[in-house]
Protein backbone atom coordinates (compact mmCIF):
# COMPACT_ATOMS: atom_id res chain seq x y z
CA UNK A 1 0.00 0.00 0.00
CA UNK A 2 1.43 3.37 -1.01
CA UNK A 3 1.98 5.95 1.72
CA UNK A 4 0.77 9.52 1.39
CA UNK A 5 1.33 12.42 3.78
CA UNK A 6 -1.06 15.36 3.79
CA UNK A 7 0.29 18.36 5.63
CA UNK A 8 -2.56 20.46 6.90
CA UNK A 9 -6.21 19.47 7.19
CA UNK A 10 -7.71 22.74 6.07
CA UNK A 11 -9.67 23.02 2.84
CA UNK A 12 -6.72 22.10 0.59
CA UNK A 13 -5.90 19.00 2.65
CA UNK A 14 -9.58 18.03 2.79
CA UNK A 15 -10.06 18.28 -0.98
CA UNK A 16 -6.80 16.37 -1.50
CA UNK A 17 -7.97 13.52 0.71
CA UNK A 18 -11.38 13.56 -1.00
CA UNK A 19 -9.71 13.31 -4.43
CA UNK A 20 -7.63 10.35 -3.28
CA UNK A 21 -10.77 8.68 -1.97
CA UNK A 22 -12.53 9.08 -5.34
CA UNK A 23 -9.64 7.22 -7.05
CA UNK A 24 -10.73 4.13 -5.06
CA UNK A 25 -7.15 2.83 -4.74
CA UNK A 26 -6.59 2.17 -1.03
CA UNK A 27 -3.65 4.09 0.39
CA UNK A 28 -1.99 4.58 3.75
CA UNK A 29 -2.60 8.26 4.49
CA UNK A 30 -1.29 10.27 7.41
CA UNK A 31 -2.74 13.73 7.91
CA UNK A 32 -0.59 16.13 9.94
CA UNK A 33 -2.50 19.04 11.47
CA UNK A 34 -1.00 21.66 13.73
CA UNK A 35 -4.35 22.75 15.21
CA UNK A 36 -6.30 20.98 17.94
CA UNK A 37 -8.99 19.86 15.47
CA UNK A 38 -8.26 18.63 11.96
CA UNK A 39 -10.59 19.83 9.24
CA UNK A 40 -11.49 23.29 10.45
CA UNK A 41 -8.79 25.22 8.61
CA UNK A 42 -6.92 28.17 10.07
CA UNK A 43 -8.93 30.83 8.18
CA UNK A 44 -12.13 29.42 9.69
CA UNK A 45 -11.03 28.54 13.21
CA UNK A 46 -12.56 29.83 16.41
CA UNK A 47 -9.14 31.08 17.54
CA UNK A 48 -8.64 33.31 14.50
CA UNK A 49 -12.14 34.77 14.08
CA UNK A 50 -15.07 36.21 15.93
CA UNK A 51 -18.46 34.56 15.54
CA UNK A 52 -19.70 37.37 13.31
CA UNK A 53 -16.79 37.63 10.86
CA UNK A 54 -18.14 36.66 7.45
CA UNK A 55 -16.45 34.27 5.05
CA UNK A 56 -15.38 35.89 1.78
CA UNK A 57 -17.02 33.10 -0.22
CA UNK A 58 -20.68 32.27 -0.76
CA UNK A 59 -21.91 28.69 -0.51
CA UNK A 60 -22.41 28.43 -4.28
CA UNK A 61 -18.64 28.93 -4.73
CA UNK A 62 -17.60 26.10 -2.38
CA UNK A 63 -17.06 22.84 -4.27
CA UNK A 64 -19.25 20.18 -2.64
CA UNK A 65 -17.74 17.26 -0.80
CA UNK A 66 -20.28 14.65 0.35
CA UNK A 67 -22.88 17.40 0.47
CA UNK A 68 -22.98 21.05 -0.44
CA UNK A 69 -22.42 23.67 2.21
CA UNK A 70 -26.04 24.82 1.86
CA UNK A 71 -27.38 21.26 2.25
CA UNK A 72 -25.19 20.80 5.34
CA UNK A 73 -26.47 24.09 6.77
CA UNK A 74 -30.03 22.85 6.30
CA UNK A 75 -29.21 19.79 8.45
CA UNK A 76 -28.16 22.00 11.37
CA UNK A 77 -30.58 22.85 14.14
CA UNK A 78 -32.20 26.26 14.21
CA UNK A 79 -30.48 26.98 17.53
CA UNK A 80 -27.05 26.10 16.09
CA UNK A 81 -27.57 28.54 13.22
CA UNK A 82 -29.07 31.34 15.29
CA UNK A 83 -26.04 31.08 17.60
CA UNK A 84 -24.15 32.57 14.63
CA UNK A 85 -26.86 35.09 13.77
CA UNK A 86 -28.09 33.02 10.81
CA UNK A 87 -31.81 32.81 10.14
CA UNK A 88 -32.49 29.24 8.92
CA UNK A 89 -35.51 30.45 6.90
CA UNK A 90 -33.44 32.79 4.74
CA UNK A 91 -30.55 30.50 3.73
CA UNK A 92 -29.59 30.78 0.06
CA UNK A 93 -26.61 29.92 -2.18
CA UNK A 94 -25.30 33.48 -2.55
CA UNK A 95 -25.30 34.27 1.15
CA UNK A 96 -22.10 35.17 2.99
CA UNK A 97 -22.05 33.45 6.37
CA UNK A 98 -19.79 33.48 9.44
CA UNK A 99 -16.32 32.06 8.87
CA UNK A 100 -16.49 29.83 11.96
CA UNK A 101 -19.63 28.16 10.60
CA UNK A 102 -17.76 27.33 7.40
CA UNK A 103 -15.04 25.80 9.57
CA UNK A 104 -17.64 23.56 11.22
CA UNK A 105 -18.78 22.41 7.75
CA UNK A 106 -15.21 21.58 6.73
CA UNK A 107 -14.64 19.70 10.00
CA UNK A 108 -17.81 17.63 9.52
CA UNK A 109 -16.90 16.84 5.92
CA UNK A 110 -13.34 15.92 6.90
CA UNK A 111 -14.60 13.44 9.49
CA UNK A 112 -17.02 11.95 6.92
CA UNK A 113 -14.17 11.55 4.41
CA UNK A 114 -11.95 9.83 6.99
CA UNK A 115 -14.80 7.42 7.85
CA UNK A 116 -15.52 6.69 4.17
CA UNK A 117 -11.82 6.14 3.48
CA UNK A 118 -11.61 3.58 6.27
CA UNK A 119 -14.68 1.80 4.86
CA UNK A 120 -12.96 1.63 1.46
CA UNK A 121 -9.85 -0.01 2.89
CA UNK A 122 -7.67 3.08 3.31
CA UNK A 123 -5.46 3.32 6.36
CA UNK A 124 -5.95 6.85 7.65
CA UNK A 125 -4.09 8.30 10.61
CA UNK A 126 -4.89 11.86 11.70
CA UNK A 127 -2.27 13.54 13.88
CA UNK A 128 -3.69 16.68 15.47
CA UNK A 129 -1.48 19.13 17.36
CA UNK A 130 1.38 17.97 15.15
CA UNK A 131 2.99 20.80 13.16
CA UNK A 132 5.36 19.83 10.36
CA UNK A 133 8.43 22.04 10.57
CA UNK A 134 10.38 20.83 7.53
CA UNK A 135 10.48 18.22 4.80
CA UNK A 136 13.40 16.78 2.89
CA UNK A 137 13.40 14.74 -0.33
CA UNK A 138 15.33 11.52 0.17
CA UNK A 139 16.11 8.70 -2.30
CA UNK A 140 13.64 6.44 -0.46
CA UNK A 141 10.91 9.07 -0.12
CA UNK A 142 10.28 12.20 1.91
CA UNK A 143 11.47 12.80 5.46
CA UNK A 144 9.23 15.01 7.59
CA UNK A 145 10.37 16.93 10.64
CA UNK A 146 7.56 17.52 13.06
CA UNK A 147 6.64 18.35 16.58
CA UNK A 148 3.94 16.14 18.10
CA UNK A 149 2.43 18.08 20.97
CA UNK A 150 0.88 15.76 23.52
CA UNK A 151 -2.68 16.27 24.70
CA UNK A 152 -3.11 18.51 27.75
CA UNK A 153 -3.33 16.55 31.02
Amino acid sequence: MKKVAIIGAGPTGIYTLYSLLKQAVPLSVTVYEQADEAGVGMPYSDEENSRMMLANIASIEIPPLFMTYLDWLRTQSDSALTRYGVNPDTLHVRQFLPRILLGEYFRAQFLAIVAAASEQGFEVKVLERCPVTDLQAMPEGVRLSLIHISEPT
